[in-house]
């Protein structure tokens, strides 16, 4: 036999993009946060590679991009990201169990970044 069978090649193929497809939207959410509720919003669409996520779980624990980080290195990270970036748009999770003072300090760092396209993220009922 002289020709190279190719099926289990590509099933193998066809296994590892369908695993790759299911666990990918895991990765971006894998921090448990509540949302709260709150209407639809009809905005423009924005490019993916310029936006940064922020999550805030219920114990007051900032995350960007699903690592732990401290309100001064966040402030960094994100002047860092704006200056790389003029397009800079930041989503920000909170618990909504999270007292607001906590939101409003990361609100503040975002302010202090430059950082002016920002979405609260929230889930539609």
């Amino acid at each position: 036999m002289a020709e190279l069978n190719v099926t289990p090649l590509l099933d193998l193929a066809f296994v590892l993009l369908i695993i790759f497809i299911i666990t990918t939207p895991l990765l971006t959410s894998n921090i448990a946060v509540q949302l709260p509720v709150g209407s639809r919003n009809s905005s423009a669409p924005v490019d993916p590679k310029s936006v940064r996520t922020v999550s805030i779980d219920r114990t007051g624990q900032v995350y960007l991009e699903s690592k732990p980080i401290e309100l001064p290195v966040l402030e960094q990270e994100l002047t860092a990201f704006h200056n790389n970036t003029p397009d800079a748009a930041v989503v920000v999770r909170a618990d909504r169990t999270l007292h607001v003072q906590q939101l409003v300090d990361v609100m503040d760092v975002l302010q202090r970044a430059k950082i002016d396209r920002m979405r609260i993220e929230n889930v539609t009922p």
